[in-house]
């Protein structure tokens, strides 16, 4: 359980969360549909399903875009890709 935690809210992950955001406000447009599609393709290699990408702008909104590349950084997905 406390490695869990820690890949879910360590230093390195937040430091490379911050990374990750940074180049998608840097290749995508300034919309926030567009850098969820973005971080997306860059995490999982595939665009987001509909609600996935609902889903991802209401967190952007709401916690920002590191949040969103911090929660993609923690899912299967990207573990097992």
């Amino acid at each position: 359980a406390l490695q869990a935690l820690t890949l879910l809210n360590g230093p390195f992950i937040t430091q490379q969360s911050d990374f990750f955001a940074e180049r998608v406000e840097r290749e995508a447009s300034k919309s926030t549909a567009s850098q969820v599609r973005q971080a997306f393709r860059l995490a999982f290699g595939r665009s987001p399903t509909a609600d996935e990408s609902r889903s991802a702008m209401a967190l952007v909104a709401e916690r920002g875009l590191a949040t969103l590349c911090r929660a993609l950084m923690n899912a299967n997905e990207f573990l097992y890709y």
